[in-house]
């Protein structure tokens, strides 16, 4: 499981994720769990809602840092981006994926984490955009609430290898 290496002994980590969406190269603001019981498999059991304004051309982007490294760079355990154009044929249903956990390089450290990341997704189902005619004067009626993601459930399990 992972176990990160300080000077003194080996501690799991408090991990916590950080959730966003990504759209036409503007990031949303982030969402982040609680910090999970120390352990290599934490389970987040928290619904965390976002706003989508353009399936087609959304990303979440889910990253996992480790709460007990706080302004250290081993704090970074690695993320996964989901296009969410890949859910349109499930929208409105309940699923679950299993996700490969992924290291960015930009995050300079001896040891490269890896695993799994499970997600429970639910992608809300569209209402119909711009059909609606205001009986009264025969204008579009304005564009409802964006569509909605909904994380459900999360947890993963990984490792961490010393970088030799």
């Amino acid at each position: 499981g992972v176990r990160m290496h300080s000077d003194k002994a080996e501690t799991e980590p408090a991990v916590f994720a950080m959730l966003r969406i990504s759209q036409s190269g503007l990031d949303e603001q982030a969402h982040h769990t609680c910090p999970a019981a120390p352990s290599t498999s934490p389970k987040w059991n928290e619904e965390i809602s976002l706003p989508i304004r353009d399936l087609r051309e959304a990303q979440l982007e889910c990253t996992l840092w480790d709460a007990n490294a706080k302004n250290h760079p081993s704090n970074f355990l690695g993320g996964v981006v989901l296009n969410l154009s890949k859910l349109i044929p499930y929208e409105g249903q309940y699923i679950e994926q299993v996700f490969d956990i992924m290291w960015d390089k930009a995050f300079k450290s001896e040891k490269t984490p890896s695993g799994k990341l499970k997600m429970g997704l639910h992608l809300d189902s569209p209402l119909v955009r711009g059909a609606l005619k205001n009986q009264n004067t025969a204008q579009e009626a304005p564009d409802p609430p964006p569509r909605r993601l909904r994380i459900l459930r999360a947890g993963g399990k990984w490792t961490v290898t010393q970088e030799q």
